[in-house]
């Protein structure tokens, strides 16, 4: 099973102001994910990545 997908965002928050907001993933397995993201506001930029396990009953 391998499905991915691509988020995008903007919006205004009341403490930091307008923002953007990017994601990608993919589900390498049926229970794990990969993913990165970028996030930009007036004041800093951030980057990661990493991994979502799921589980349940």
């Amino acid at each position: 099973m391998r499905t991915g997908y691509v988020e995008a965002q903007a919006g205004v928050s009341s403490l930091t102001g307008g923002y953007v907001r990017g994601e990608v993933g993919a589900r390498v397995a049926e229970n794990l994910g990969l993913f990165m993201f970028g996030q930009a506001t007036k004041h800093q930029r951030m980057a990661g990545a990493g991994l979502r396990y799921t589980f349940g009953w």
